[in-house]
């Protein structure tokens, strides 16, 4: 017989997950803090991950498809790299004022070296970043020399750091809005292109 799955413990596991992600890094979170957290057994948490690392890899998974699948669709609707860009940012900073751990737990994952990201992520990453590279070059908003790197660092890497330092108020600006879309999109763009 089949067991029957409870959304809401598997949801209360990705937000335990989450959390404790961002509070205690990739390497401090632990399987029984997360499964106390959620309020579930380890054992059950077992039964639909083999461990951190899975259940992490699917979260990044869950989080970067929202973006990437936004950022393809960019690609075919969109005639410029100026336009995916910016429309990329909007997205970003939507869910960063919407849902903030989402962004805090990607730049956690970003900056943790006990975390490595999963080949078939890694690869989507660079096939996408090379479309962008050819459309930049065809529509000229991109110098040749310009690589895929550095497309990723600009076009989604700058991005997560700006809201990280609104979050942590380094400067005392927590605003996310209109002005700041616009100064990150003139950032980039103007360093893809020179």
């Amino acid at each position: 017989m089949a067991r029957l799955i409870d959304d809401s413990k598997i949801e209360r596991i990705r937000e335990a997950t989450i959390e404790m992600v961002v509070d205690k890094g990739y390497g401090g979170a632990s399987i029984s803090e997360i499964a106390k957290k959620a309020g579930v057994a380890e054992g059950y948490l077992y039964r639909y991950y083999k461990g951190k690392s899975e259940l992490v890899n699917d979260l990044l998974y869950t989080n970067l498809n929202e973006l990437i699948n936004k950022q393809e669709q960019f690609l075919d609707d969109l005639h410029s790299v100026s336009d995916i860009f910016e429309q990329q940012i909007r997205v970003l900073f939507k869910i960063a004022n919407k849902h903030p751990e989402k962004v805090k737990f990607l730049f956690v994952l970003m900056h943790d070296y006990n975390f490595t990201i999963q080949d078939t992520q890694r690869k989507r990453i660079r096939d996408l970043c090379k479309r962008v590279k050819e459309k930049g070059l065809a529509t000229k908003e991109i110098k040749p020399e310009t690589d895929e790197e550095e497309i990723f660092l600009l076009g989604f890497t700058y991005p997560i750091e700006f809201v990280n330092l609104r979050f942590k108020r380094i400067f005392n600006r927590a605003s996310l809005g209109e002005k700041e879309i616009q100064k990150v999109l003139n950032i980039c763009i103007s360093a893809i292109k020179n």
